[in-house]
């Protein structure tokens, strides 16, 4: 399954195309029964919520619109875009959808990488004859699906639209057995009506049924508070990060999905690797924390030590690292210099004294090697999966 909401078509702002026109839509002239609002021009800053941006759709998004239109899953979910599917359908379809921006009779966005401006699908909010008649519409790319990149962006149109239109019911819906946008339409708060009959036509102007979804102003401030609380109990999983110890380039990073939390477990440590960053996550007696996976002597992977309550033994030269407050708990036994600069002498497990060494290269530097602090990647739970801030630019 595919997580692909049609509304009034995937990422349509009007009804299914006949299968004479050549557009990617057509604008369905229904005449509205309550005043309209103003038009909307498209929010700046982007709405956001750090993993995906939405923006207005631009002419070279069309390559990648045709791509995922092309798709035999999308043709399949949506059985109302043109077949074959052409970059001219794209190119006019975006064109129309910047018009209705300027007309305010729909609003489109591309939804985007947050970090890098990818194109990661559609969605658009689809205005009806009344406040009670608009729906959102959606498609995702299929190199981007299951992700939760759906869930983010109707969750993020949806706000937007109560906040600025005054809605008073919005409706998500799709075709029988669609899975994927099932799930994505309960988790972002919105309610299962029923089956729908002959609700809209396929591109050869047959009837279709619907599974149809809403959404109220009561809905919305029930889904906000659910996952208020969502995110209150997720908050207990993860540890505080010591002031002025995040990793560098974290303040502006994207967060980036490591692992379901499901698969971790308390008092267990793992190496996750995003593009080249080797990152330690460990669920210490305070929660969850994401550092790197080295040593900040030697460099040794600390995940191949114990955890021990939030010390971290590294598995070479006895080192021990607090991972509550970034400082070693033990400097290695080769001494060294601490993070402030002070020199500590090596030492033996055993606690016999050590042989001296005659001075060289080898002794200097082992006295000059600083045992700097941890650093740390904010980290954060979203929809059961940990996602931390990486500097990185997502695959």
């Amino acid at each position: 399954m595919v997580p692909l909401g049609i509304a009034v078509s995937c990422i349509s702002l009007g009804g299914p195309a006949p299968p004479h026109r050549p557009a990617f839509f057509f604008f369905r002239d229904s005449g509205h029964t309550l005043p309209m609002p103003d038009k909307l021009t498209p929010p700046s800053p982007h709405l956001s919520d750090g993993v995906i941006a939405l923006r207005p759709l631009r002419a070279e998004d069309a390559p990648a619109i045709t791509a995922a239109c092309r798709d035999p899953e999308t043709q399949r979910w949506v059985p109302i875009i043109p077949v074959p599917y052409e970059e001219a359908d794209a190119r006019r379809f975006i064109l129309l959808t910047l018009q209705a921006w300027h007309d305010g009779s729909g609003y489109e966005f591309a939804i985007v990488d947050a970090a890098t401006d990818r194109y990661l699908g559609s969605i658009g909010l689809h205005l009806g004859p009344n406040v009670r008649r608009h729906a959102i519409g959606y498609q995702v790319s299929p190199e981007a699906r299951g992700r939760g990149y759906a869930t983010r962006a109707v969750r993020l149109v949806t706000r937007w639209a109560f906040e600025r239109l005054g809605i008073e019911r919005l409706a998500l819906w799709f075709l029988p057995g669609n899975a994927a946008s099932q799930a994505v339409a309960e988790k972002a708060g919105f309610r299962y009506e029923g089956l729908v009959r002959n609700w809209e036509s396929d591109r050869d102007e047959m009837p279709l049924d619907a599974v149809m979804y809403s959404m109220t102003p009561e809905d919305l401030a029930d889904s906000i508070a659910a996952e208020a609380a969502e995110a209150a109990e997720a908050g207990t999983l993860i540890a505080a990060i010591p002031p002025d110890l995040s990793a560098a380039g974290t303040r502006t990073a994207p967060f980036v999905e490591l692992a379901a939390v499901a698969d971790l477990a308390p008092g267990t440590m793992r190496r996750i690797t995003r593009a080249d960053l080797d990152l330690l996550v460990a669920w210490t007696e305070d929660g969850i924390v994401v550092t790197d996976d080295r040593c900040p002597h030697m460099a040794a992977p600390l995940s191949v030590g114990e955890l021990n309550g939030c010390v971290v033994a590294c598995p070479l030269h006895e080192g021990r690292f607090d991972l509550r407050t970034g400082e070693p708990a033990q400097m290695p036994t080769t001494g060294g210099l601490d993070a402030d600069g002070n020199y500590h002498k090596p030492w033996s497990p055993s606690g016999a004294a050590l042989k001296p060494e005659p001075s060289s290269r080898k002794l200097e530097a082992r006295r000059l090697t600083r045992v700097n602090r941890l650093r740390y990647y904010p980290t954060r739970v979203r929809d059961g999966k940990l996602e931390a801030q990486l500097p990185i630019v997502p695959e």
